[in-house]
Protein backbone atom coordinates (compact mmCIF):
# COMPACT_ATOMS: atom_id res chain seq x y z
CA UNK A 1 0.00 0.00 0.00
CA UNK A 2 1.32 3.56 -0.73
CA UNK A 3 1.76 6.01 1.45
CA UNK A 4 1.59 9.76 1.54
CA UNK A 5 4.39 11.73 3.42
CA UNK A 6 1.80 12.54 5.85
CA UNK A 7 1.06 9.46 6.44
CA UNK A 8 -2.15 9.70 5.37
CA UNK A 9 -3.39 6.68 3.40
CA UNK A 10 -3.95 6.04 0.08
CA UNK A 11 -6.96 4.52 -1.39
CA UNK A 12 -6.27 2.28 -4.33
CA UNK A 13 -9.08 2.67 -6.73
CA UNK A 14 -9.72 -1.35 -6.94
CA UNK A 15 -10.10 -0.82 -3.05
CA UNK A 16 -12.79 2.00 -3.73
CA UNK A 17 -14.64 0.04 -6.03
CA UNK A 18 -15.07 -2.39 -3.31
CA UNK A 19 -17.50 0.75 -1.76
CA UNK A 20 -19.16 1.25 -5.53
CA UNK A 21 -16.78 4.25 -6.08
CA UNK A 22 -17.49 6.04 -3.08
CA UNK A 23 -16.74 6.30 0.60
CA UNK A 24 -19.30 4.82 3.23
CA UNK A 25 -21.02 7.73 4.31
CA UNK A 26 -19.42 7.55 8.18
CA UNK A 27 -15.99 7.59 6.57
CA UNK A 28 -16.74 10.48 4.15
CA UNK A 29 -18.40 12.41 7.49
CA UNK A 30 -15.25 11.72 9.56
CA UNK A 31 -12.76 13.03 7.04
CA UNK A 32 -15.00 15.71 6.71
CA UNK A 33 -15.25 16.76 10.57
CA UNK A 34 -11.62 15.56 11.49
CA UNK A 35 -9.63 16.20 7.80
CA UNK A 36 -7.45 13.82 6.25
CA UNK A 37 -4.76 14.02 9.11
CA UNK A 38 -7.79 12.71 11.94
CA UNK A 39 -5.65 9.41 12.72
CA UNK A 40 -1.87 11.36 12.67
CA UNK A 41 -0.12 12.18 15.69
CA UNK A 42 0.45 15.36 15.35
CA UNK A 43 3.97 17.45 16.34
CA UNK A 44 1.59 19.74 17.88
CA UNK A 45 0.12 18.10 19.61
CA UNK A 46 3.29 17.62 22.28
CA UNK A 47 3.26 18.43 25.95
CA UNK A 48 4.88 20.81 28.10
CA UNK A 49 7.28 19.46 29.80
CA UNK A 50 8.61 20.89 32.89
CA UNK A 51 11.91 21.03 30.76
CA UNK A 52 9.89 22.69 27.86
CA UNK A 53 7.84 25.37 30.64
CA UNK A 54 11.58 26.26 31.93
CA UNK A 55 13.53 27.29 28.56
CA UNK A 56 10.32 28.77 27.36
CA UNK A 57 9.87 31.48 29.93
CA UNK A 58 13.30 32.08 30.35
CA UNK A 59 14.09 33.16 26.84
CA UNK A 60 10.53 35.31 27.34
CA UNK A 61 13.10 38.28 28.08
CA UNK A 62 14.86 37.91 24.51
CA UNK A 63 11.80 37.88 22.50
CA UNK A 64 12.92 41.54 20.65
CA UNK A 65 11.38 41.02 17.02
CA UNK A 66 8.80 38.93 15.65
CA UNK A 67 11.62 36.00 14.04
CA UNK A 68 12.43 35.35 18.08
CA UNK A 69 8.57 35.54 18.87
CA UNK A 70 7.83 32.97 15.62
CA UNK A 71 10.89 30.79 16.82
CA UNK A 72 9.68 30.72 20.21
CA UNK A 73 6.13 30.25 19.51
CA UNK A 74 6.89 26.96 17.01
CA UNK A 75 9.38 25.34 19.48
CA UNK A 76 7.39 25.95 22.68
CA UNK A 77 3.83 27.04 21.84
CA UNK A 78 2.72 23.62 23.85
CA UNK A 79 3.62 26.11 26.94
CA UNK A 80 1.63 28.41 26.36
CA UNK A 81 -0.17 28.75 29.73
CA UNK A 82 0.60 30.81 32.86
CA UNK A 83 3.96 32.85 33.19
CA UNK A 84 4.91 31.71 29.54
CA UNK A 85 1.85 33.08 28.07
CA UNK A 86 1.71 36.34 29.94
CA UNK A 87 5.50 36.35 28.76
CA UNK A 88 4.22 35.96 24.90
CA UNK A 89 1.30 38.30 25.47
CA UNK A 90 3.91 41.43 26.81
CA UNK A 91 6.01 40.69 23.66
CA UNK A 92 3.48 40.83 21.21
CA UNK A 93 1.82 43.81 23.15
CA UNK A 94 5.19 45.68 22.63
CA UNK A 95 6.02 44.38 19.39
CA UNK A 96 2.76 45.68 18.06
CA UNK A 97 2.68 49.16 19.99
CA UNK A 98 6.27 49.64 19.62
CA UNK A 99 8.18 48.68 17.02
CA UNK A 100 5.36 48.80 13.92
CA UNK A 101 8.24 49.27 11.83
CA UNK A 102 8.77 45.82 11.86
CA UNK A 103 4.94 44.62 11.46
CA UNK A 104 6.12 44.01 7.84
CA UNK A 105 7.85 41.17 8.91
CA UNK A 106 4.83 39.74 11.26
CA UNK A 107 2.90 39.95 7.77
CA UNK A 108 5.02 37.67 5.95
CA UNK A 109 4.98 35.12 8.65
CA UNK A 110 0.98 35.00 9.47
CA UNK A 111 0.54 34.73 5.88
CA UNK A 112 2.51 31.66 5.98
CA UNK A 113 1.33 30.18 9.35
CA UNK A 114 -2.27 30.64 10.45
CA UNK A 115 -1.46 29.04 13.70
CA UNK A 116 1.35 31.62 14.40
CA UNK A 117 -1.23 34.21 13.30
CA UNK A 118 -3.70 33.04 16.21
CA UNK A 119 -1.16 32.83 18.60
CA UNK A 120 -0.72 36.50 17.66
CA UNK A 121 -3.91 37.59 17.81
CA UNK A 122 -4.37 35.53 21.14
CA UNK A 123 -1.94 37.31 23.06
CA UNK A 124 -3.41 40.76 22.79
CA UNK A 125 -5.22 40.43 25.18
CA UNK A 126 -6.39 41.68 28.58
CA UNK A 127 -3.12 41.24 30.21
CA UNK A 128 -1.78 43.79 28.22
CA UNK A 129 -2.06 47.33 30.51
CA UNK A 130 -4.49 49.94 28.91
CA UNK A 131 -1.85 52.17 27.10
CA UNK A 132 0.03 49.03 25.24
CA UNK A 133 -3.49 48.33 23.62
CA UNK A 134 -4.26 51.74 23.40
CA UNK A 135 -1.37 52.05 20.97
CA UNK A 136 -1.94 48.84 19.09
CA UNK A 137 -5.29 50.24 18.13
CA UNK A 138 -3.93 53.25 16.59
CA UNK A 139 -1.06 51.37 15.15
CA UNK A 140 -3.63 48.78 13.51
CA UNK A 141 -6.24 51.70 12.43
CA UNK A 142 -4.33 54.67 10.98
CA UNK A 143 -0.38 53.23 10.22
CA UNK A 144 -1.74 49.73 8.28
CA UNK A 145 0.69 48.94 5.51
CA UNK A 146 -0.93 48.43 1.73
CA UNK A 147 -1.94 44.87 1.54
CA UNK A 148 -2.08 44.31 5.31
CA UNK A 149 -6.16 45.48 6.13
CA UNK A 150 -6.87 41.86 7.24
CA UNK A 151 -4.32 41.40 9.40
CA UNK A 152 -4.93 45.31 10.98
CA UNK A 153 -8.81 44.14 11.24
CA UNK A 154 -8.42 41.42 12.96
CA UNK A 155 -5.43 42.80 15.57
CA UNK A 156 -7.89 45.90 15.82
CA UNK A 157 -10.94 43.19 17.04
CA UNK A 158 -8.74 41.46 18.90
CA UNK A 159 -7.47 44.44 21.23
CA UNK A 160 -10.78 46.21 21.16
CA UNK A 161 -12.93 42.85 22.70
CA UNK A 162 -10.01 42.96 25.08
CA UNK A 163 -10.64 46.26 26.82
Amino acid sequence: MNQCSSKVRVVKSENLQRFGGALPRGIFLFVLIFGPTGFVNRADDKTCTKEDAIKADSEIDSLKDWDAVYRSYRRFSQCDDGSVAEGYSNAVGQLLANHWSEFRRLQVLTRRDKGFERFVLRHTDSTLNDDIRQEILRNAQSRCPEGARRLCSLITHEASSRE
